[in-house]
């Protein structure tokens, strides 16, 4: 056994754990960023970092908006995440077999799942190490997209008085699994679609099923329509991009897609509705919940429940002029601390 645990001490953060092995090459960090509500949950992210800086601000970043989801969204569980570099090594069994070593260690605080990169495969191999595994046979993308499609029917009904999605015009940004099952959810419901994305095989393959159009990742943001939806990186929405938007609303699976806080401040001003990414694409980690607490049969309320706490979100901003983003944190907040 060469896994070695080192405490990192970072202010606001229960606790930060760097696991390595020599043998395996696991450089992992699991950040538990806070416990109230219960056992942090949030996924492994497996990915090339460019530095130990890089990865360690990426598994923060991600813990704690896992807090605000997971208490906004109403589930009992705290919020935490793991990040794995993959810089100059391959993904193996055992790479996953001495992460999963890691998790053990911290005794059911910190329960693991997927996440960018981390696959049905490497989360057996968790699985066969430890007990806090989960969401192995459970494909989230399936209720994360319907989350946002309930959650753009919110919104559209907040700026239309209608939730009627026929010829609404949803341009989406990345059209991976989310993405993807988003698209055809709005083309069942004959809204015009406009994708783009930098892998052309999944426009490709999406066009030979449903009507969309195609746009080069740059000018997405620049389409002239009803709601954005932000479902690939983080930070889509910025500093350079800001203008050129000339949409109504934003609704999209994509994490961290504010660059900064006070975008959400430049947003209310210029009248677009930015619906909190970390409510909206909740429907994953509540489907997660809902099998660790055996309670699969209530899932599609649950996920309704997104596009009603959206609604509360976006009437409390219009009363008292505030961005969406702050009032979200405050409501996540006040059941943390209740």
């Amino acid at each position: 056994m060469s896994l070695k645990i080192k405490d990192i001490k970072i202010k606001g953060y229960e606790r930060v754990i760097h696991a390595t092995n020599e043998i395996t090459k696991l450089d992992c960090i699991i950040a538990i960023h806070n416990t109230k509500l219960g056992p942090a949950l949030g996924g492994v992210r497996s990915w090339e970092y460019n530095s130990f800086e890089d990865q360690k601000k990426d598994a923060l970043r991600l813990s704690e908006a896992m807090t605000l989801k997971n208490s906004i969204c109403g589930i009992n569980f705290g919020g935490g995440k793991a990040s794995i570099n993959l810089s100059n090594i391959k993904k193996t069994p055992e790479l996953y077999q001495s992460y999963a070593e890691a998790v053990e260690t911290l005794n059911g605080t910190y329960l693991t799942a997927g996440d960018v990169n981390t696959f049905k495969e490497d989360l057996i191999e968790c699985s066969k190490v430890s007990k806090y595994v989960y969401g192995i046979n459970l494909e989230t993308s399936g209720p994360t997209s319907r989350g946002l499609f309930y959650a753009m029917k919110s919104a559209l009904n907040f700026i239309n008085n209608s939730n009627d999605l026929e010829n609404v015009h949803v341009a989406i940004s990345g059209v991976g699994k989310v993405g993807g099952k988003l698209a055809k959810l709005l083309s069942k419901k004959n809204a015009k679609i406009t994708v783009a994305s930098i892998n052309n095989e999944l426009v490709k393959k999406l066009k030979s099923v449903i009507n969309i159009t195609e746009v080069h990742p740059q000018d997405l943001f620049k389409t002239k329509c009803d709601i954005i939806s932000p479902c690939a990186l983080g930070g889509a929405i910025n500093e350079s991009n800001k203008n050129q938007l000339k949409c109504r609303a934003i609704v999209g699976a994509a994490n961290n897609q504010l660059e900064n806080s006070t975008l959400g401040e430049w947003l209310i001003k210029n009248n677009i509705v930015y619906s909190p990414d970390y409510l909206v694409n909740s429907g994953g980690v509540i489907a997660i919940a809902s099998e660790i607490n055996k309670t699969e049969n209530l899932l599609e309320k649950q996920l309704e429940k997104i596009g009603n706490r959206l609604k509360f979100v976006l009437e409390e901003s219009k009363k008292k002029n505030e961005p969406t983003n702050l009032i979200a944190k405050r409501i996540a907040w006040e059941r943390i601390n209740s």
